[in-house]
């Protein structure tokens, strides 16, 4: 499996560069806007697992290039940590090419992490959720709250909470939800998750 996963990034990644090929054939390169990206990480047996349907960072983590013929060429090559989602893409997409963004979409053009003199203020933790498919034996429904320091875990269908330090335990092997000294920081996720999951539906 693992074998067929590095041959289809390698010929995504040959067939991008056939794309910006072809671009710069057509002398519209410069003109262009790029981004590359996915639907979701892959599992390589963390956590025991393969594939993709779960909060952890190796599922939610996803690349995303940009290249933009805007940006300074001083930006060119670097990189950026801020939270930036799906439904992002949409709004910097329509923002690029002079539209406003309609009121009913959730994301925020991306373009101001890169362009603006000065950094807009940006999302600091997102509300995460993924369906159950088939049963809750198979893959059951998750939900989270994402930060950069630290995530909350929720199973609904198995009613089970799960707290992560992602500073001190990036791989997320050592559930913190029993763990007395940080239940000030599982209290305030708690509420915050449930506000931010009022505002997803």
């Amino acid at each position: 499996m693992m074998k067929n996963y590095y041959r289809l990034a390698t010929e995504v990644d040959s067939t991008c560069g056939k794309v910006l090929d072809e671009l710069k054939k057509q002398g519209v390169l410069d003109n262009t806007l790029v981004i590359f990206t996915t639907d979701n990480g892959y599992y390589h047996a963390e956590h025991g697992l393969a594939d993709k349907w779960y909060p952890h960072q190796e599922s939610i983590r996803v690349p995303l290039i940009i290249r933009d013929p805007r940006m300074p060429e001083q930006q060119h090559g670097s990189t950026n940590n801020d939270f930036t989602l799906s439904v992002d893409l949409a709004p910097t997409i329509l923002s690029a090419v002079g539209f406003a963004t309609p009121e009913a979409m959730q994301g925020e053009d991306i373009a101001p992490l890169y362009l603006a003199d000065n950094k807009p203020k940006w999302r600091s933790e997102f509300f995460y959720e993924h369906p159950c498919i088939r049963d809750k034996t198979f893959i059951p429904e998750s939900e989270a709250l994402v930060r950069k320091d630290w995530k909350y875990i929720y199973w609904p269908q198995h009613r089970v909470e799960q707290l992560f330090d992602l500073k001190a335990d990036p791989r997320e092997e050592n559930d913190l939800i029993q763990v007395a000294a940080h239940s000030a920081v599982l209290t305030e996720m708690r509420q915050r998750f449930k506000e931010l999951k009022l505002l997803a539906k």
